[in-house]
């Protein structure tokens, strides 16, 4: 009687002996390998409570030659519409201190020209399109980023980041007709950095002011030409808007706040100068607007506005609560086990807590993988030398 054939028996011996993976097994690795399926990464902003994100703020671009670099560490926490940035104290506490746009916003009334414009164009509808500018800046501050830290932007390529980015925040599929207004607009701020000779001191830099309890993230702290043509170089800042029709009192404001802030970290390279940025909407010749702040009589207000935001800081309760849990109504509830309140402070301490827990995490992670890496390649080696 013909010996029925084994089709598995065969392959293993055309191809090589199909290895037992019970006896070989590695149960710490499998374990570890799920594992690192749950973890949240710690590099940029992420949830820690619902409507409520952390992230650390890290200058995109640094001149270490050229500055002393802040001791501290700064983090910005946005919750319920608010933005606070805080870093820790010499008792590892964290100090919190209101961002500068949302001293301005808390503090300035509204521009009577805003309101008539939300009026007329309804609040839903009102909201949608500054959501959509809004969201536009930010694509546009990232581009600027880009070539000034660089020196180099592929205008070709533009289009693809930004399906990255409509993908990434989620941007309805109709933000791609962006693409070509922000292509002039980077062109435009290249223009900008070509007439006056822009070099970064630092670029998207995220600072405190210890002594006036506020913090904000400076654009573009430079040196420029005073004038094109010129030779006379200036230490500046110049703060980046997109919107075409001016610049507004918040805005000079808030370039003598990012001033102050600047020259009580860097004493030894102090701002002169301030201005703001905006590309125009031009059509043959790379164009924007420059419009200089030094001299704003807008500025006399910041003690002000700093004691009135203080005010208004205080009159907040900064109070988190999170709501879980079950009901059973049957089995005379407590409601209040449902129920957990924390101050800002009680929930940072926590999210440090949790952010350790991630980054040994991603550490064990990173171990498994570059092990299992390793074993790989002996394994590629010795069937190599067989």
């Amino acid at each position: 009687m013909k010996e029925k054939k084994d089709p598995i028996k065969e392959l293993s011996n055309e191809f090589g002996a199909v290895k037992d993976t019970k006896q070989e097994s590695k149960p710490r690795q499998t374990e570890l390998q799920f594992e690192a399926v749950e973890i949240e990464t710690v590099q940029g902003a992420y949830e820690i409570a619902p409507d409520t994100t952390v992230e650390e703020m890290k200058a995109m671009f640094f001149d270490a030659d050229a500055l002393v670099e802040p001791r501290y560490k700064i983090w910005q926490l946005n919750s319920g519409g608010n933005r606070y940035y805080y870093r820790y104290n010499e008792d590892n506490e964290p100090e919190f201190y209101p961002s500068v746009t949302t001293i301005l916003h808390n503090t300035l009334p509204k521009s009577p020209f805003l309101v008539n414009w939300i009026a007329s164009k309804g609040t839903e509808e009102a909201e949608k399109y500054m959501n959509e500018r809004a969201a536009y800046g930010t694509a546009m501050h990232a581009a600027f980023e880009k070539l000034i830290i660089s020196g180099f932007y592929d205008l070709d390529n533009l289009k693809a980041e930004l399906k990255e980015y409509i993908e990434k925040n989620r941007l309805p599929e109709n933000f791609i007709f962006h693409a070509d207004e922000l292509k002039k607009d980077v062109l435009a701020f290249a223009q900008f950095c070509i007439d006056y000779q822009v070099k970064p001191l630092a670029v998207e830099v995220s600072l405190v002011h210890p002594e006036n309890k506020y913090a904000g993230t400076i654009d573009l702290p430079c040196t420029m030409l005073e004038k094109i043509g010129g030779e006379n170089r200036i230490s500046a800042i110049v703060d980046f808007k997109s919107g075409r029709k001016g610049f507004y009192e918040g805005c000079e404001i808030q370039l003598h706040l990012y001033k102050d802030m600047w020259n009580v970290n860097f004493p030894d390279m102090p701002i002169e100068r301030v201005f703001n940025f905006s590309p125009k909407d031009w059509r043959k010749k790379p164009s924007y607007n420059l419009k200089e702040q030094t001299n704003s009589v807008n500025a006399k207000k910041i003690p002000s506005l700093l004691e009135l935001a203080s005010i208004e800081d205080e009159k907040k309760e900064n109070i988190f609560t999170s709501v879980s849990g079950k009901i059973n109504l049957f089995d005379s509830p407590n409601l209040q086990d449902n129920i957990i309140s924390l101050t800002l402070s009680e929930l940072v301490k926590k999210k440090a807590k949790l952010s350790d827990l991630r980054q040994k995490k991603q550490k064990d992670n990173k171990d498994i993988v570059q092990d299992g890496e390793n074993a790989s390649g002996a394994k590629k080696t010795a069937n190599n030398v067989e």
